[in-house]
């Protein structure tokens, strides 16, 4: 049963919602207009800082890579293993 504190007022989770969709329509922009090797760079930076404070985690990662691999091209789903294998 869930707590009582998790509960989100209807008004305050659209609002979550709102800012959820407009931070992913930034980084969309962001990241955009990158190249192959410009996006590999940025993930790199990334998961140095993710493991630098403690938060990265690699098996969540992987879980949610196969679960993706029923919706992606074999070749996209190799490409994203290899890059996985990778950030070990």
């Amino acid at each position: 049963m869930s707590r009582l504190s998790e509960f989100q007022p209807r008004n305050e989770n659209r609002t979550n919602e709102k800012s959820r969709e407009e931070e992913i329509r930034q980084k969309y922009d962001q990241f955009s207009g990158m190249n192959q090797s410009q996006l590999n760079a940025e993930l790199f930076k990334e998961v140095a800082r993710q493991k630098s404070a403690g938060t990265f985690d690699y098996a969540s990662l992987s879980n949610m890579v196969e679960g993706l691999r029923g919706s992606l091209p074999e070749s996209d789903y190799q490409n994203i293993k290899r890059i996985l294998e990778t950030l070990r």
